[in-house]
């Protein structure tokens, strides 16, 4: 009789693939200095989703209203950011990116996709090969995971901004 994965034998190995990689892309392949994390998570977001109402970006990253008002006025400060006014809702503003803003996020991908490239000689050719073909499987994979996962928190009780 052949063995049958269970979710829990599925979402062990997963979460350890992406605890690694967490602890890849946190600790060696992005830059820390210039901004923390809610600060990239923001900025990513807004730079992919397009402007967006601040209450609506709080609650997309799980923070409270007055968490995430403080942060996009750093980011404003910062010129990473602007405001602007809601064209459905005078009383409203939306946040979005800067070009300062996008090429500071240009400059982070880069960055690294340059530490990356450099990790990945450290490999065989072959197992360059497997990476490649498992990143290609799992990438479309991975974005309906995080799709589902906005689609969840939207629903979810904010948490503060430390």
């Amino acid at each position: 009789m052949a063995n049958q994965l269970t979710d829990h034998d599925v979402s062990e190995c997963v979460g350890d693939a992406f605890d690694q990689a967490m602890d890849l892309t946190i600790r060696f392949l992005s830059d820390r200095a210039d901004l923390s994390a809610s600060a990239a998570f923001t900025m990513n977001r807004v730079c992919r989703e397009g402007p967006v109402r601040l209450t609506t970006l709080a609650a997309k990253e799980g923070v409270s209203q007055p968490s995430m008002t403080q942060l996009v006025q750093r980011l404003e400060r910062a010129g990473l950011v602007t405001r602007l006014a809601d064209p459905d809702d005078g009383r409203a503003c939306l946040v979005a990116i800067t070009a300062r803003g996008q090429a500071l996020l240009d400059e982070r991908k880069r960055m690294r996709r340059e530490r990356l490239a450099a990790l990945i000689t450290t490999l065989t050719d072959e197992e360059q090969a497997a990476l490649w073909l498992s990143a290609r499987v799992a990438f479309p994979l991975i974005c309906r995971l995080a799709a589902n996962a906005d689609c969840a928190t939207e629903t979810a009780a904010p948490r503060s901004v430390l």
